[in-house]
Order: structure tokens, then sequence, then C-alpha cells
């Protein structure tokens, strides 16, 4: 029993390992992230958390069936996230203090996308909408759980932080932080789904 145990946790470990290198590989070309994002929850939480399917097959479907509305969602994220660079380096070449309420305000710009990224690609994984369409509602989502939004933006900012500062880290990192944030996304997500009339067994167990 306790080496069926281990095995089990080892082989959920290296998976874990093998999950964020491939969301790694499929990232590499950048307008792809949104999809290897999706892909990777996916992967992670149908495969290592529920044991179903196999994970490189699981990951590179999810990666195709959620390419195009993936890839437009970060685009519309990462357009943001540059128009706030933009907003900030041009109060920089104006002189404005990093005190002054401006700038506050200028860092604030970049706020939405950490809080809704963990939500947005998971959604994007599981449910089909449009893209405005899941915009709005994981929104929505990130609102009405405001503290399970700030625990995921947490978690992102220290996932950010440790490979700012361990860069070799990161072949290593993706697929554990995404099981952690599934644990505070997976109970929404199954009472969501409950509330639709939802029939994907492996997703309720």
């Amino acid at each position: 029993m306790k080496e069926s145990k281990l095995r089990s946790a080892l082989t959920a470990v290296i998976d874990l390992i093998w999950a964020g290198l491939l969301w790694l590989l499929c990232s590499l070309p950048l307008v792809t992230l949104g999809a290897a994002s999706a892909a990777l929850y996916y992967g992670v939480v149908k495969c290592i958390r529920h044991e179903r399917g196999r994970l490189t097959a699981s990951f590179f479907r999810a990666f195709r069936d959620n390419f195009r509305p993936a890839t437009l969602l970060w685009l519309l994220c990462l357009g943001w996230l540059l128009l706030g660079w933009a907003d900030l380096r041009a109060f920089q070449l104006m002189g404005v203090q990093k005190g002054d309420i401006l700038y506050f305000m200028s860092r604030l710009f970049f706020l939405p996308v950490p809080l809704l990224f963990p939500w947005l690609f998971a959604f994007v994984s599981r449910f089909q909408n449009t893209v405005f369409g899941s915009l709005k509602f994981t929104a929505w989502l990130a609102l009405r759980h405001a503290g399970t939004t700030l625990l995921l933006g947490a978690e992102l900012g220290v996932f950010l932080l440790i490979v700012w500062l361990l860069p070799l880290l990161l072949p290593l990192l993706p697929g554990v932080f995404c099981l952690l944030m599934s644990f505070s996304i997976e109970p929404v997500f199954r009472a969501l789904t409950a509330e639709q009339g939802g029939d994907d067994p492996w997703y309720n167990e």
C-alpha cells in the first residue's frame, strides 16, 4: 500500500513537471500563451487531479480546441498590459514622481490582468462561450468571489516572483502552481457546472 501511494505521488510529480514543460514549449511564441494556459489547466485537473486520460493527449487536444478563443483573450490581455506599460512610461518621461497619485493610478492599470488571468483561461478550458462572453463572465466570477480572486492573484504573484529570482526553476513551476490554483477554482466551477446541468463525470468527482 505504501509503495503504491509513493508510486502515485512520484507519478503525479513527474506529470506536473511534464505539464509545465508542455506549457513552456507551447508558450514560446508568446502569442500562444493563452491557449497553452487553458491546456495546462485542463490537463492538470483532468489527468493529474482526477487521473483521467493521458496528459499529453489531453493537453494538446485542449490546446487545439481552445486555441482561437484563448489566443484572442490573451491578445486582449497583452494589449492591456502594453497599454499600461506605455502609460507608465509616459508618466516617467514627464517626470511624475513615484509618490504621486498619477503614478499610483498608472500602476493600478495593470491590476485587472493578473486578477482575471487564472479565472479566464481556466474558464475557457472548461466552458463554451464567446470571447467577450468569457471575458464578461470571468470578470463577474472574479468580483463575486473576491477573496478567491485575491488569493489567486497572490499565488500568481509568488509564481512570477520565484521565476524572476530563480529563472532556472521555470520549467518546474507552472504545473505545480496550476494545481495549487485549481483547489481554489474547482469548487466554483463545480457549483457552476451543477447549476448548468453539466454531465462531465470526471469533472464532478
